[in-house]
């Protein structure tokens, strides 16, 4: 049976402009209730903005954005509490601990007492600042420790949907594989996710759909599997060239091979990964294969096909 994903949000014919800049340009997207959806393009694609508006910090200058049928406006509190913002910037007071953070920023939303004790130490947990580092003064901490941080701030009243602007900028790759834990885990909770990222392996990695994110216009929206669709792979190979007749096997079985310069070499381009037919055609027909080489999509290269240009150009 096919699972129906309910809406949660809902971006209908957003446009934002900063003065004459147009950061957004009649956005419409929707984002369904538990998925881990990822904002993928270059810095100045208007990432940032999008979050901004969806966070209520900010309201377009035309169309409009829904949180389960409800408008979203920076007026309303309410709605906004159900939402937490991981924002680039450090959003913490740096001469608290950790723990510190985490107690003053939950009051702010109303926790008090065991509950509030029970959920800090929680996510402490959960970001990988449990232990003696749950008692330092912020100030001190790694880069990696302060985007953790900043994480587990925007956790801390349990939000219905999670944001994160660029949230592993500048961390190393302990902190990263930490932020990446604590949103599948945060996910596999319940909690909705949207990741915005120019780290193309982050959103391959993390993310069940991709927007991809130029100029203010979204350029195309999909599962990772259907993106990758959108560009081909290149398998390259080489076979110990003895008898003619090995290469009129291989032209008869795969019409599509081509030929390169160099003698027993040779190329196929597809829409699907052909590596295992070619595979097992070589091994059935006892074709000695010299070398193999595939090159294979990635969402570099489906932003390079949709743009023409590279994704950090």
């Amino acid at each position: 049976m096919t699972q129906v994903h309910s809406v949660i949000l809902k971006i209908d014919g957003v446009t934002k402009l900063h003065g004459q800049f147009r950061a957004l340009n009649s956005i419409s997207l929707t984002i369904n209730r538990g998925e881990i959806f990822g904002l993928l393009g270059p810095n100045g694609a208007g990432k940032s903005t999008l979050l901004s508006i969806l966070a209520g910090s900010s309201k377009p200058c035309s169309g409009i954005a829904t949180f389960d049928g409800t408008q979203i406006q920076p007026s309303n509190q309410t709605l906004r509490s159900r939402i937490g913002l991981v924002p680039q910037d450090f959003a913490f007071y740096e001469d608290l601990t950790a723990k510190e953070n985490l107690l003053f920023f939950g009051q702010l939303f109303g926790l008090r007492g065991t509950f509030l004790t029970n959920k800090v130490n929680e996510i402490l947990q959960i970001i990988g600042l449990d232990d003696g580092k749950a008692h330092q003064y912020s100030k001190h901490f790694s880069g990696g420790m302060k985007r953790r941080l900043n994480l587990g701030i925007a956790l801390v009243h349990s939000p219905d949907v999670l944001m994160l602007d660029e949230p592993t900028v500048g961390v190393d790759p302990q902190s990263r594989n930490r932020i990446f834990e604590a949103i599948k885990t945060i996910n596999a909770l319940g909690t909705t996710v949207i990741y915005t990222t120019h780290y193309m392996e982050e959103a391959e990695s993390l993310c069940n759909r991709i927007a991809i994110l130029d100029h203010g216009e979204i350029i195309a929206c999909d599962t990772l599997k259907n993106l990758l669709a959108l560009t081909q792979t290149t398998v390259k190979f080489s076979i110990i060239e003895d008898d003619q007749s090995k290469e009129e096997i291989l032209i008869r079985s795969i019409p599509a091979l081509k030929p390169n310069i160099l003698p027993g070499s040779y190329s196929l381009t597809t829409h699907t990964n052909p590596t295992p037919d070619i595979i097992n055609l070589l091994v059935n027909e006892k074709i000695q294969i010299i070398n193999l080489q595939m090159d294979s999509p990635n969402l570099e290269k489906v932003f390079l096909s949709l743009t023409g240009r590279h994704l950090r150009d």
